[in-house]
């Protein structure tokens, strides 16, 4: 599990620096005052390779371009030219010396900045420069990523972990964005075709070769190596990276949150070219500095540099830059020719932390660019987005030399032997294994993984203590069958609980399975999808003191899922169920008699629908990362009678919309609406209870100050909507922005009727059961809103929610009017 956590990390990172290149890095300061200069020049000598210096007079560069010497100009200041080491990581500070010229009078007179009158002519033309809109394309992408660490202990070299690792030390190199040592532990390079048409909106890659060193290779991994997960345009108002939305230096709206300088105008390539420098007027918002360069002729981007702010309410990134460069194609349309990103992941952001770090690496090259060529038919056939074979994985010197833009360095291929020999070191072995327990619950030997460990232990009023033992396959054992089992043990109701299954995997991309599944165990009705699962044992530690509303059942299940193409699935599924009375939830009839069971044989068919949604595929699982896009779910239910003693026939039709918008720089809303109706007549096990919580746990798809079995419906709907501002008004407080807090609005509502033939809550009812105490319907609307603080210590988020509807205790039913709730956020 933790290789895909990295790999979440690294979909959106590209490379800025490679070992080989000429990398620069320094300040430029005033050799009398010691003030670091801003928007100095700084060019490798006889190149147009060359950037200013920011606004505390750092500058960095870095080219593969054979370049001996730098040299840096400024407006009163006298040149200066260095050496530079080719190949290599140089540091170099400039301390230019000021000289003074006697000028005849100059008058001043207010007018628009040049810069601005540049900016709105790139905005009248994004149309036709901005690479999305082109009508039709294809192009061939290389695309490289890189994982180091960084601020390795100086004095891990004498520690007996130096005997595993110590041969890792000659390939250090040094990084020249932040200056410090690192070391590669991962690489992966993929090359990929890609066709794009703006309307109707088509997208595809088709991933020709991967390969990954470091870590086991993987063929699921190979959707994240490509083009299609990295694509940041600088000509979009806002650039999502990490799901952090920074305002763009060619935003239409640029002028709210830049200032902008035109500090040069120079000929690359025989064209004359505007050079803009931009710097935030202030970091409320997340916003970056930098410079773009602006060609005069068609007013297109011909490049750009640009980093993230410091101080930016962002986590767990300590650096972030991005380089862009475009070029003609066909002398007529610019073009992307290489894509940049570096970034600094650590859990300190002070530059003068000792802690190890990580820093991300990606870069794209784009090649044979193609223009309004009819995509053929073979590829529009195609049913995803990203599209890879199973010889993907290629691990073929000779091919790779022959697909990557530039050549490797003898000290570069060092490299990716020492990356894939430190997987085989035992002591990263056994690192590898507690951090895949952590993650993934399961310690996995060979071919059997034991846990998961949460479940180990816990306890509830129904069961006492309870102690569950779990095991599973793992896909070393086998890659299309998994099989599955736990047993579990109560001290108070002394009884033994189980289950197992098996699912079989016919096709992993798109998914096509099968599970087979039977327990007999405890479960709570009513839950949210987003609960603890039952024996967890945050569950029990949590829980606010009344989980005693379990119920023993013996149930079966058989489920199909087929994805017909990304985005389009169906899940076929059939379930048996027996759910025991017990004295926590009795069966009573309204004669008063008790019914031992319910029991119930139902069949289903769920819709998914999404659109570039991005899922990380495992052997036998799939997790979604989410999409721009609704996400629509519909589920149709059918109960089969006279097939036990006291089954029943009923339809159950139920639809959810899923749906993240952002609105920046106020934030993110997140919207979850669901309805449905239930057609026929049932015990109330088999209504819609709706989803209580019985936890100091936050549940974004529970109400957090509703009781179990409080509510139940055959025709409801419901909303749940959150709104993360991201400390837009926190960020505003001098103080507050200090502790990076941010803010949340939640706002929850429910409506629900029962038909009197399924209300037990009535006196004369001529329901199967009668209800539970305190259980009712909810035909008058509840509603709960509440407010939160979230970053807090960057992982902790707090929340305060008030009832504002069915505030008034009911027998049976003690009311929670107010709750705090927390949760843990891995958030940037």
């Amino acid at each position: 599990m933790n290789r895909y956590i990295l790999f979440i990390l690294l979909i959106t990172v590209t490379s800025v620096a490679w070992g080989q290149s000429t990398r620069v890095r320094g300040k430029i300061t005033d050799a009398k005052t010691g003030e670091p200069l801003p928007l100095v020049n700084v060019v490798f000598k006889g190149t147009t390779v060359g950037v200013t210096s920011d606004f505390d007079g750092i500058y960095i560069l870095e080219t593969r371009e054979k370049v001996t010497e730098l040299q840096a100009s400024f407006v009163g200041y006298e040149s200066q030219t260095v050496k530079v080491v080719p190949g290599s990581y140089n540091a170099l500070d400039f301390q230019l010396v000021p000289y003074t010229v006697d000028l005849e009078e100059v008058n001043v007179t207010p007018g628009e900045n040049p810069a601005h009158r540049i900016l709105k002519n790139v905005s009248r033309n994004k149309k036709k420069n901005n690479p999305d809109e082109l009508s039709l394309y294809k192009c061939s992408t290389y695309t490289k990523m890189e994982l180091d660490l960084t601020n390795i202990n100086p004095y891990f070299k004498n520690k007996k972990l130096q005997k595993n690792f110590g041969f890792i030390f000659e390939h250090m190199d040094t990084s020249v964005i932040t200056g410090k040592a690192f070391l590669p532990i991962m690489i992966s390079e993929a090359t990929a075709d890609y066709y794009h048409r703006s309307s109707p909106g088509f997208s595809r890659e088709i991933v020709k070769a991967s390969r990954i060193s470091g870590i086991e290779e993987d063929y699921s991994l190979a959707q994240f190596t490509g083009h299609l997960h990295v694509n940041v345009n600088l000509y979009d108002n806002y650039i999502n990276i990490f799901e952090v939305k920074f305002a763009s230096p060619l935003s239409e709206h640029g002028l709210l949150y830049y200032k902008y300088f035109l500090v040069d105008s120079m000929q690359i390539n025989g064209r004359k070219t505007y050079k803009i420098r931009f710097h935030p007027k202030g970091t409320s918002t997340p916003v970056l500095d930098g410079e773009v360069n602006i060609d005069s002729a068609s007013w297109a981007l011909q490049s750009a540099h640009v980093k993230m702010l410091k101080g930016l309410n962002v986590n767990w990134i300590r650096h972030l830059v991005i380089e862009n460069t475009n070029e003609l194609v066909n002398d007529s349309v610019w073009f992307p020719k290489q894509d940049k990103l570096f970034a600094d992941f650590t859990i300190v952001m002070s530059d003068s932390a000792k802690l190890v770090s990580f820093l991300g690496h990606r870069q794209i090259d784009y090649t044979h660019v193609r223009l309004n060529e009819p995509i053929p038919e073979e590829v529009l056939k195609l049913d995803n987005n990203v599209i890879i074979s199973r010889d993907v994985l290629k691990n073929d010197e000779q091919y790779w030399d022959t697909v990557r833009p530039y050549e490797l360095s003898v000290k570069e291929k060092q490299i990716y032997g020492m990356v894939d020999s430190v997987k085989n070191v035992p002591l990263y072995q056994n690192i590898y294994t507690v951090i895949s327990t952590i993650l993934g619950g399961y310690y996995d030997t060979k071919y059997v993984g034991i846990g998961p460990y949460y479940k180990l232990f816990s306890f509830n009023k129904l069961e006492g203590c309870r102690f569950q033992l779990g095991l599973r396959t793992t896909s070393d054992f086998s890659k299309k069958i998994r099989l599955f089992g736990h047993l579990a043990y109560g001290t108070k109701d002394r009884h033994f609980k189980g289950g197992g299954g098996l699912e079989y995997m016919f096709k992993d991309l798109p998914t096509s399975k099968l599970t087979l599944s039977f327990k007999h165990d405890v479960v709570q009705l009513g839950a949210g999808v987003n609960a603890f699962t039952e024996g967890n044992i945050l569950s029990s530690i949590l829980s606010r003191g009344n989980n005693d509303r379990l119920s023993l059942v013996n149930q079966g299940d058989i489920s199909f899922e087929q994805e017909w193409r990304q985005g389009v699935s169906n899940t076929f599924a059939a379930q048996v169920r027996n759910i025991f009375s017990s004295r926590y939830v009795p069966f009573i009839r309204p004669d008063g008699k008790e019914m031992s069971s319910i029991q119930s044989l139902s069949f289903r068919l769920r819709t998914r629908l999404s659109k570039n949604e991005i899922i990380v595929r495992q052997t036998f699982d799939k997790f979604s990362l989410g999409s721009d896009y609704p996400i629509f779910t519909l589920d149709l239910s059918a109960g089969v009678k006279g097939i036990f003693k006291n089954d029943y026939e009923y339809y159950r039709l139920e639809g959810t919309v899923m749906w993240d918008i952002g609105f920046p720089p106020i934030g993110t809303s997140k919207f979850a609406l669901s309805g449905g109706k239930i057609f026929g007549k049932v015990p109330y096990p088999l209504l819609k209870l709706h989803e209580g919580n019985a936890t100091y746990f936050y549940d974004p798809y529970a109400f957090s100050c509703m009781n179990y079995y409080e509510f139940a419906s055959d025709l409801w709907a419901s909303l749940m909507y959150e709104h993360h501002f991201k400390g837009f008004f926190l960020g505003k407080i001098p103080l507050m922005k200090r502790l990076k807090w941010r803010e949340v609005f939640i706002f929850k509502a429910l409506i629900g009727t029962l038909e009197k033939k399924n209300n037990g809550s009535l006196e004369d009812t001529r329901a199967i059961l009668l209800f539970p105490e305190g259980m009712s319907s909810v035909s008058k609307p509840y509603f709960e809103a509440g407010v939160g603080i979230e970053n807090i210590f960057r992982i902790l988020r707090v929340d305060a929610i008030w009832r504002l509807s069915h505030r008034h205790s009911v027998p049976g039913q003690k009311v929670q009017n107010f709750a705090v709730n927390f949760s843990i956020n891995l958030n940037f």
